[in-house]
Protein backbone atom coordinates (compact mmCIF):
# COMPACT_ATOMS: atom_id res chain seq x y z
CA UNK A 1 0.00 0.00 0.00
CA UNK A 2 1.45 3.35 -1.15
CA UNK A 3 0.65 6.10 1.26
CA UNK A 4 0.24 9.50 0.70
CA UNK A 5 2.73 12.05 1.67
CA UNK A 6 0.84 13.30 4.63
CA UNK A 7 1.17 10.01 5.98
CA UNK A 8 4.92 9.07 5.24
CA UNK A 9 6.19 9.08 8.27
CA UNK A 10 5.92 6.21 10.81
CA UNK A 11 3.61 7.82 13.37
CA UNK A 12 0.81 8.51 10.07
CA UNK A 13 1.78 5.61 8.69
CA UNK A 14 0.56 3.19 11.56
CA UNK A 15 -2.51 5.53 12.25
CA UNK A 16 -3.44 4.29 8.97
CA UNK A 17 -3.12 0.68 9.98
CA UNK A 18 -4.85 1.27 13.00
CA UNK A 19 -7.73 3.32 10.84
CA UNK A 20 -7.87 0.60 8.15
CA UNK A 21 -7.77 -2.52 10.69
CA UNK A 22 -10.44 -0.31 13.14
CA UNK A 23 -13.21 0.95 11.22
CA UNK A 24 -14.45 -2.48 10.18
CA UNK A 25 -14.25 -3.57 13.83
CA UNK A 26 -16.34 -0.51 14.52
CA UNK A 27 -19.16 -1.48 12.24
CA UNK A 28 -18.81 -5.42 13.05
CA UNK A 29 -19.77 -4.20 16.89
CA UNK A 30 -22.64 -2.81 15.53
CA UNK A 31 -23.85 -6.47 14.22
CA UNK A 32 -22.76 -8.09 17.47
CA UNK A 33 -24.43 -5.39 19.70
CA UNK A 34 -28.11 -6.28 17.72
CA UNK A 35 -27.22 -9.59 18.20
CA UNK A 36 -26.83 -9.49 21.93
CA UNK A 37 -29.48 -7.51 22.31
CA UNK A 38 -32.01 -9.51 19.89
CA UNK A 39 -35.19 -10.24 21.99
CA UNK A 40 -34.00 -7.45 24.64
CA UNK A 41 -34.64 -4.53 23.02
CA UNK A 42 -37.44 -4.62 20.15
CA UNK A 43 -36.02 -3.51 16.42
CA UNK A 44 -37.40 0.07 15.79
CA UNK A 45 -36.79 0.74 19.54
CA UNK A 46 -33.45 -0.15 18.95
CA UNK A 47 -33.08 1.31 16.06
CA UNK A 48 -34.49 5.12 17.16
CA UNK A 49 -32.47 4.75 20.73
CA UNK A 50 -29.39 4.45 18.75
CA UNK A 51 -29.77 7.26 16.17
CA UNK A 52 -31.03 9.52 19.32
CA UNK A 53 -27.43 8.42 21.35
CA UNK A 54 -25.62 9.11 18.58
CA UNK A 55 -27.37 12.24 17.77
CA UNK A 56 -26.82 13.55 20.97
CA UNK A 57 -23.70 12.62 21.42
CA UNK A 58 -22.66 14.88 17.92
CA UNK A 59 -24.82 17.91 18.62
CA UNK A 60 -21.80 19.72 20.70
CA UNK A 61 -19.51 19.31 17.71
CA UNK A 62 -21.96 20.00 14.83
CA UNK A 63 -23.67 22.82 16.69
CA UNK A 64 -21.32 25.78 15.97
CA UNK A 65 -21.45 25.03 12.24
CA UNK A 66 -25.87 24.61 12.78
CA UNK A 67 -25.97 27.90 14.29
CA UNK A 68 -23.32 29.62 11.43
CA UNK A 69 -24.57 28.03 8.36
CA UNK A 70 -28.18 25.52 9.06
CA UNK A 71 -28.38 23.24 6.62
CA UNK A 72 -27.29 25.89 3.37
CA UNK A 73 -29.33 25.64 0.61
CA UNK A 74 -29.22 21.61 0.64
CA UNK A 75 -33.15 20.40 -1.28
CA UNK A 76 -34.72 19.33 1.56
CA UNK A 77 -36.61 16.59 -0.40
CA UNK A 78 -32.37 14.85 -0.86
CA UNK A 79 -32.36 15.27 3.14
CA UNK A 80 -35.30 13.60 3.41
CA UNK A 81 -34.38 10.65 1.07
CA UNK A 82 -31.36 10.50 2.69
CA UNK A 83 -32.62 9.75 6.24
CA UNK A 84 -34.84 7.41 4.92
CA UNK A 85 -32.01 5.27 3.21
CA UNK A 86 -29.10 5.55 5.71
CA UNK A 87 -31.40 6.20 8.61
CA UNK A 88 -34.82 4.36 9.11
CA UNK A 89 -34.40 1.34 5.96
CA UNK A 90 -31.01 0.45 6.50
CA UNK A 91 -30.83 0.21 10.06
CA UNK A 92 -34.61 -1.01 11.22
CA UNK A 93 -34.37 -4.04 8.94
CA UNK A 94 -30.78 -4.81 10.67
CA UNK A 95 -31.64 -4.96 14.01
CA UNK A 96 -34.64 -6.87 13.17
CA UNK A 97 -32.63 -9.69 11.34
CA UNK A 98 -30.47 -10.11 14.43
CA UNK A 99 -33.26 -11.80 16.21
CA UNK A 100 -33.54 -14.70 13.18
CA UNK A 101 -29.61 -14.66 11.82
CA UNK A 102 -26.09 -14.64 13.13
CA UNK A 103 -24.04 -11.56 13.26
CA UNK A 104 -21.65 -13.53 10.91
CA UNK A 105 -24.62 -13.99 8.60
CA UNK A 106 -25.67 -10.10 8.65
CA UNK A 107 -21.78 -8.98 7.85
CA UNK A 108 -21.60 -11.26 4.63
CA UNK A 109 -24.62 -9.78 3.55
CA UNK A 110 -23.19 -6.15 3.95
CA UNK A 111 -20.26 -7.35 2.33
CA UNK A 112 -22.04 -6.98 -0.78
CA UNK A 113 -22.83 -3.21 -0.81
CA UNK A 114 -19.67 -2.43 -3.18
CA UNK A 115 -21.33 -4.74 -5.68
CA UNK A 116 -25.09 -3.77 -5.16
CA UNK A 117 -23.77 0.28 -5.51
CA UNK A 118 -23.02 -0.45 -8.71
CA UNK A 119 -26.08 -2.57 -9.71
CA UNK A 120 -28.11 0.77 -8.41
CA UNK A 121 -25.73 3.12 -10.80
CA UNK A 122 -26.38 1.33 -13.89
CA UNK A 123 -30.02 1.29 -13.23
CA UNK A 124 -30.14 4.90 -12.23
CA UNK A 125 -27.71 6.44 -13.94
CA UNK A 126 -26.65 4.10 -16.87
CA UNK A 127 -22.98 3.64 -15.18
CA UNK A 128 -21.54 1.01 -17.24
CA UNK A 129 -20.49 -2.35 -15.51
CA UNK A 130 -17.68 -3.98 -16.55
CA UNK A 131 -17.47 -7.57 -17.33
CA UNK A 132 -14.83 -8.55 -14.15
CA UNK A 133 -18.15 -6.14 -12.04
CA UNK A 134 -20.13 -8.37 -13.40
CA UNK A 135 -18.62 -11.63 -12.67
CA UNK A 136 -17.75 -10.29 -9.50
CA UNK A 137 -21.20 -10.20 -8.83
CA UNK A 138 -22.22 -13.43 -9.75
CA UNK A 139 -19.32 -14.83 -7.58
CA UNK A 140 -20.54 -13.17 -4.70
CA UNK A 141 -24.58 -13.53 -4.77
CA UNK A 142 -23.02 -17.70 -4.78
CA UNK A 143 -21.42 -16.84 -1.33
CA UNK A 144 -24.35 -15.14 0.03
CA UNK A 145 -26.56 -18.19 -1.23
CA UNK A 146 -24.47 -20.63 0.53
CA UNK A 147 -24.78 -18.40 3.59
CA UNK A 148 -28.39 -17.99 3.35
CA UNK A 149 -29.31 -21.99 2.71
CA UNK A 150 -26.35 -22.95 5.61
CA UNK A 151 -24.58 -24.82 3.42
CA UNK A 152 -27.61 -26.88 2.51
CA UNK A 153 -28.90 -27.66 -1.64
CA UNK A 154 -32.46 -29.42 0.10
CA UNK A 155 -32.80 -25.90 1.58
CA UNK A 156 -32.22 -23.91 -1.56
CA UNK A 157 -34.15 -26.33 -3.60
CA UNK A 158 -37.11 -25.88 -1.01
CA UNK A 159 -36.48 -22.02 -1.49
CA UNK A 160 -35.98 -21.73 2.35
CA UNK A 161 -35.17 -18.56 3.26
CA UNK A 162 -34.18 -17.79 6.55
CA UNK A 163 -36.04 -13.97 7.77
CA UNK A 164 -33.28 -12.55 9.04
CA UNK A 165 -31.33 -13.06 5.98
CA UNK A 166 -34.70 -11.42 4.05
CA UNK A 167 -34.54 -8.31 6.26
CA UNK A 168 -30.95 -7.81 6.26
CA UNK A 169 -30.56 -7.69 2.31
CA UNK A 170 -33.52 -4.94 2.51
CA UNK A 171 -30.95 -3.15 4.89
CA UNK A 172 -28.45 -3.36 2.84
CA UNK A 173 -29.98 -1.98 -0.32
CA UNK A 174 -31.26 0.99 1.76
CA UNK A 175 -27.19 1.55 2.36
CA UNK A 176 -26.26 0.75 -1.24
CA UNK A 177 -28.92 3.42 -2.39
CA UNK A 178 -27.76 5.94 -0.01
CA UNK A 179 -23.95 5.21 -0.67
CA UNK A 180 -24.92 5.87 -4.59
CA UNK A 181 -26.88 8.80 -3.82
CA UNK A 182 -24.55 10.33 -1.58
CA UNK A 183 -21.88 9.64 -4.70
CA UNK A 184 -24.23 10.78 -7.67
CA UNK A 185 -26.23 13.55 -5.85
CA UNK A 186 -23.50 15.14 -2.70
CA UNK A 187 -24.91 17.58 -0.71
CA UNK A 188 -23.00 20.35 0.88
CA UNK A 189 -22.46 19.87 4.55
CA UNK A 190 -19.12 18.56 6.10
CA UNK A 191 -19.52 14.90 7.07
CA UNK A 192 -20.55 15.14 11.24
CA UNK A 193 -23.51 17.75 10.07
CA UNK A 194 -24.29 15.51 7.51
CA UNK A 195 -24.30 12.48 10.08
CA UNK A 196 -25.70 14.22 12.75
CA UNK A 197 -28.78 15.16 10.23
CA UNK A 198 -29.37 11.25 9.56
CA UNK A 199 -29.00 10.40 13.40
CA UNK A 200 -31.28 12.98 14.50
CA UNK A 201 -33.67 12.74 11.11
CA UNK A 202 -33.38 8.91 11.82
CA UNK A 203 -34.18 8.84 15.15
CA UNK A 204 -37.53 11.54 14.42
CA UNK A 205 -38.74 9.00 11.71
CA UNK A 206 -38.62 5.57 14.06
CA UNK A 207 -40.02 7.01 17.26
CA UNK A 208 -43.64 6.69 15.83
CA UNK A 209 -42.76 3.01 14.60
CA UNK A 210 -41.29 2.43 18.49
CA UNK A 211 -44.50 3.74 19.83
CA UNK A 212 -46.20 1.36 17.15
CA UNK A 213 -44.16 -1.30 18.81
CA UNK A 214 -45.06 -0.76 22.12
CA UNK A 215 -48.89 -0.17 21.76
CA UNK A 216 -49.11 -3.22 20.20
CA UNK A 217 -46.80 -5.24 22.74
CA UNK A 218 -46.58 -3.71 25.67
CA UNK A 219 -43.74 -0.88 26.66
CA UNK A 220 -40.22 -2.87 26.95
CA UNK A 221 -38.65 -3.49 30.24
CA UNK A 222 -35.73 -1.51 29.60
CA UNK A 223 -33.04 -2.69 32.04
CA UNK A 224 -29.55 -2.19 32.47
CA UNK A 225 -28.98 -4.53 29.43
CA UNK A 226 -30.48 -1.94 27.33
CA UNK A 227 -29.72 1.43 28.72
CA UNK A 228 -25.65 0.10 27.87
CA UNK A 229 -26.45 -1.84 24.51
CA UNK A 230 -27.96 1.87 22.69
CA UNK A 231 -25.24 3.58 24.07
CA UNK A 232 -23.14 0.95 22.72
CA UNK A 233 -24.59 1.18 19.71
CA UNK A 234 -24.86 4.85 19.36
CA UNK A 235 -21.53 5.44 20.61
CA UNK A 236 -19.67 2.79 18.16
CA UNK A 237 -21.88 2.32 15.16
CA UNK A 238 -24.02 5.96 15.59
CA UNK A 239 -20.26 7.43 15.62
CA UNK A 240 -17.28 5.97 15.80
CA UNK A 241 -17.45 3.69 12.50
CA UNK A 242 -18.35 6.80 10.85
CA UNK A 243 -15.65 8.91 11.96
CA UNK A 244 -12.72 6.29 11.74
CA UNK A 245 -13.72 5.20 8.33
CA UNK A 246 -14.39 9.18 7.10
CA UNK A 247 -10.73 9.52 8.35
CA UNK A 248 -9.45 6.92 6.42
CA UNK A 249 -11.46 8.13 3.30
CA UNK A 250 -9.54 11.27 3.74
CA UNK A 251 -6.33 9.75 4.38
CA UNK A 252 -6.54 7.09 1.67
CA UNK A 253 -9.03 7.80 -0.75
CA UNK A 254 -12.81 6.68 -0.99
CA UNK A 255 -11.56 3.42 -3.15
CA UNK A 256 -8.80 1.87 -0.71
CA UNK A 257 -10.53 2.84 2.23
CA UNK A 258 -13.91 0.93 1.46
CA UNK A 259 -11.38 -2.25 0.57
CA UNK A 260 -11.09 -2.47 4.98
CA UNK A 261 -15.03 -3.05 4.73
CA UNK A 262 -14.14 -6.80 3.46
CA UNK A 263 -12.58 -7.15 6.52
CA UNK A 264 -16.57 -7.16 8.41
CA UNK A 265 -17.26 -10.55 7.90
CA UNK A 266 -14.20 -12.31 9.34
CA UNK A 267 -14.20 -9.69 12.48
CA UNK A 268 -18.14 -10.60 12.75
CA UNK A 269 -17.63 -14.38 12.48
CA UNK A 270 -14.83 -14.57 14.77
CA UNK A 271 -15.92 -11.94 17.81
CA UNK A 272 -19.46 -13.73 17.34
CA UNK A 273 -18.14 -17.15 18.11
CA UNK A 274 -15.75 -16.23 20.79
CA UNK A 275 -18.09 -13.68 22.91
CA UNK A 276 -22.11 -14.74 21.71
CA UNK A 277 -21.30 -18.71 21.17
CA UNK A 278 -22.45 -18.54 17.47
CA UNK A 279 -21.20 -21.83 15.83
CA UNK A 280 -18.98 -21.81 12.73
CA UNK A 281 -19.54 -23.77 10.08
CA UNK A 282 -17.41 -25.61 6.58
CA UNK A 283 -19.99 -23.21 4.78
CA UNK A 284 -19.48 -19.95 6.49
CA UNK A 285 -15.30 -20.28 5.43
CA UNK A 286 -16.79 -21.58 1.56
CA UNK A 287 -19.37 -18.58 1.45
CA UNK A 288 -16.95 -15.47 3.04
CA UNK A 289 -14.17 -17.06 0.05
CA UNK A 290 -17.04 -16.40 -2.17
CA UNK A 291 -18.08 -13.18 -1.29
CA UNK A 292 -14.76 -12.02 -0.70
CA UNK A 293 -13.27 -13.13 -4.07
CA UNK A 294 -16.24 -11.46 -5.90
CA UNK A 295 -15.81 -8.25 -4.10
CA UNK A 296 -12.58 -7.95 -5.19
CA UNK A 297 -13.51 -9.26 -8.88
CA UNK A 298 -15.67 -6.21 -9.23
CA UNK A 299 -13.76 -3.57 -7.14
CA UNK A 300 -9.97 -4.11 -7.65
CA UNK A 301 -9.19 -2.55 -10.99
CA UNK A 302 -5.85 -3.33 -12.97
CA UNK A 303 -3.15 -1.00 -12.83
CA UNK A 304 -2.17 0.64 -16.45
CA UNK A 305 0.80 0.98 -17.14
Amino acid sequence: MHLPPAANGTGGRWSIVVLFLGAPLLFAGNMLGARWLAGTVPPMTLAAGRWLVAALLLLPVVWPWLRRHGLGAVPPARLLLLVLLGGVVTVAPQYGAASYTSAGNIALLAAMTPLLVAVIERIVWGVTLRPAMLAGIACAFCGIGVATFRGDLSALLRLEVNPGDALMLAAILGWSGYTALLRHRPVALPPMVLLWVVAAGGALCLAPLALLEWWQAGVPPLGAQAIWGMLFLGLVAGVGAYAAYGRAVSLLGAARASMSMYLVPAYALGLGALLLGEALHAYHAVAVALVLSGVAMGTLQPRRG
